[in-house]
């Protein structure tokens, strides 16, 4: 995965979890859950993330996650968090459409 697509989810998730909490008051788990599988399979059914590229992105944005509430969770957790990202398919249109 090169610097510029770790520019392009960085600036994604700062941009998307700023906006989320500052509307409701929370970003938990779960949220940016449905918010990193949505926009890695997004990014790659349009060809602007490979597909051997998931998993490695899905792992830097859950350091990125990790880094916002204070680095608690420890690399076991990040390492089944981010696979759990990475094997989910699914797009949750109510991201999107908060995303695009």
């Amino acid at each position: 995965m090169d610097i510029l697509i770790k520019k392009q989810l960085e600036q994604e998730f700062e941009t998307y979890m700023f906006g989320f909490f500052n509307e409701f008051k929370s970003f938990s788990l779960e949220d940016f859950g449905n918010f990193a599988t949505t926009l890695l399979n997004y990014y790659i059914n349009n060809n602007r993330l490979s597909p051997s590229d998931k998993s490695e992105a899905s792992y830097y944005l859950t350091t990125l996650y990790n880094k916002g509430i204070g680095n608690r969770i420890t690399e076991e957790h990040l390492q089944v968090i981010s696979k759990t990202i990475a094997d989910d398919s699914s797009i949750d249109f109510m991201v999107a459409q908060r995303l695009f």
